[in-house]
């Protein structure tokens, strides 16, 4: 696993947060080429851009770390391992009790930790997300993208662009994340999750007295239910 042919991407929404930075220095410091960049005002251009830009610079596979992600590099190490189109790790949404990811209908729960491994779920949030070269390279093929800002000095193809997709009666305005996802998963990929790598997800809270006197209690396995 040269870490030479793997580019981490960072896109920095707002500023890029202590927890990520020590974690984007210890991959610097193993090799990997680190390419932070501020958020485009577009989040599917943004990181439609920054896939077109690694592609052509002939990158084997991209990291994607979003800024507000505490993690540690041995976790990189643990998804390319896996050498899997696209696999990822799990976090939690902030301020509300459910996964930033959409599992497989038919998942009646995950179990993180030491009890973990890998699970297919549907869509990923692609805050900590590995992805191999040839899906985007299938995926242009298979879902007809075209390269677009030939006129400019800097061509882009619309990997990340949201898709309108039918959802029972209604509709789904998918996120740029869940519309990569879905079109991966068109092209014939699946979307892998390695339920056993922690990551930190972090925003802000109000602190109380409590705090001073006890820390949040962790667990070596946790089983999250669905049901």
């Amino acid at each position: 696993m040269d870490p030479s042919r793997c580019v981490v991407l960072a896109p920095i929404g707002g500023h890029l947060e202590p927890e990520c930075a020590r974690g984007l220095a210890q991959l610097e410091a193993r090799g990997y080429h680190v390419r932070a960049v501020p958020r485009y005002a577009a989040i599917d251009q943004g990181r439609s851009q920054l896939a077109t830009d690694a592609l052509m610079d002939d990158y084997e596979a991209m990291m994607w770390i979003d800024s507000d992600i505490g993690f540690d590099a041995d976790a990189v190490d643990m998804l390319r391992e896996h050498d899997l189109p696209v696999v990822c790790g799990i976090y939690p949404r902030k301020g509300r009790r459910e996964l930033a990811c959409k599992l497989l209908p038919d998942t009646p729960r995950v179990l993180f930790g030491e009890g973990g491994g890998l699970l297919e779920i549907r869509y990923a949030a692609m805050g900590f997300c590995f992805t191999q070269r040839t899906v985007f390279e299938q995926m242009i093929v298979h879902e007809e993208l075209p390269v677009c800002n030939k006129q400019f000095d800097r061509i882009t193809v619309p990997y990340f662009l949201p898709l309108i997709v039918p959802e029972g009666e209604d509709h789904w305005y998918m996120s740029a994340e869940y519309s990569f996802c879905e079109r991966a998963r068109r092209s014939g990929f699946r979307i892998m999750a390695d339920t056993r790598i922690r990551l930190g997800h972090i925003g802000r809270h109000a602190f109380h007295w409590e705090d001073a006197g006890t820390d949040q209690r962790r667990y070596a396995t946790y089983e999250f239910n669905l049901h």
